[in-house]
């Protein structure tokens, strides 16, 4: 399981705020708590409008500073992405390209000249799709797409977009449905979610999306974003992981044991 730390996203207030105050030492220790929490990569979204490009600039040089894992640069703006790649150290994944006309014009020669993985969010012209099967069809779309345009499938992360539970519990359901068809009728392709959309508009959010996520990784997702610093959430991947046959002997279970990684956090 890819686990992608969400934190770091200028739509939360903090982030924003200290953000435009270039509050370095906040975001170093939002990107350290991450990755010693166990996320793989980290998402970087700089999104303050008229200044993306430069906030999305000093954050990767800011996180990466702190840490030494990939980001996912989470950005609308092929200028904003174009002028950060060039500071990654690392690899980074592009979050996200989507069915929009527009997007694709700007981010698909991006995607194909740097050869990165890539987030494919199944929204097209006329929004986020709706239903299993609509949801099926935006990601042939998507996937046919990017295949044909050399994109490997390995480098494909198929999002079927996760809306809130509060909307309707079908859409929740089509998720879960949708996920091992994308996965089967294209091998090598994978498929990631951000969980916390589900609870947005709820009450006891962390509930909701420790719930979901087994049930999401039971049904053949392979990757997340996910806040990595909510101790349930990370113990529920450990221990689905084991479950579902994807930790051979039970060894990253045995040493998340042994490193008192399974006891909840105390009141």
């Amino acid at each position: 399981m890819l686990i992608i730390g969400e934190l770091i996203n200028c739509a939360r207030k903090s982030i924003r705020e200290r953000t435009e105050k270039r509050d370095a030492a906040y975001i170093r220790d939002v990107a350290l708590r991450q990755v010693e929490a166990g996320a793989h990569m980290l998402d970087v979204n700089g999104g303050i409008p008229r200044q993306e490009a430069e906030s999305l600039e000093w954050l990767v040089n800011v996180v990466q500073d702190a840490v030494d894992v990939p980001l996912c640069l989470d950005s609308s703006d092929p200028g904003a992405l174009k002028r950060a790649l060039t500071l990654c150290r690392q690899p980074p994944m592009i979050n996200s390209i989507t069915e929009e006309p527009e997007r694709i014009a700007a981010l698909l020669p991006l995607v194909k000249e740097s050869g990165l993985k890539v987030i494919a969010l199944c929204i097209s012209e006329s929004g986020p799709a709706t239903g299993a099967e609509a949801r099926l069809a935006t990601a042939r779309r998507l996937v046919d797409l990017l295949a044909a345009e050399g994109v490997p499938l390995a480098s494909i992360y198929v999002d079927p977009c996760a809306m809130p539970l509060s909307a309707g519990p079908e859409e929740v359901v089509a998720v879960l449905e949708v996920i091992p068809r994308i996965m089967a009728e294209y091998p090598g392709v994978h498929t990631s979610v951000g969980v916390s959309n589900v609870s947005f508009g709820l009450p006891a959010r962390k509930l909701l999306n420790q719930v979901y996520l087994p049930l999401l990784m039971a049904r053949g997702l392979d990757a997340v974003v996910v806040d990595p610093c909510d101790r349930q959430i990370m113990m529920n991947i450990i221990a689905a992981e084991a479950l579902l046959g994807r930790d051979e002997f039970c060894m990253e279970y045995l040493r998340a044991f042994r490193q008192g990684k399974l006891e909840p956090m105390r009141a």
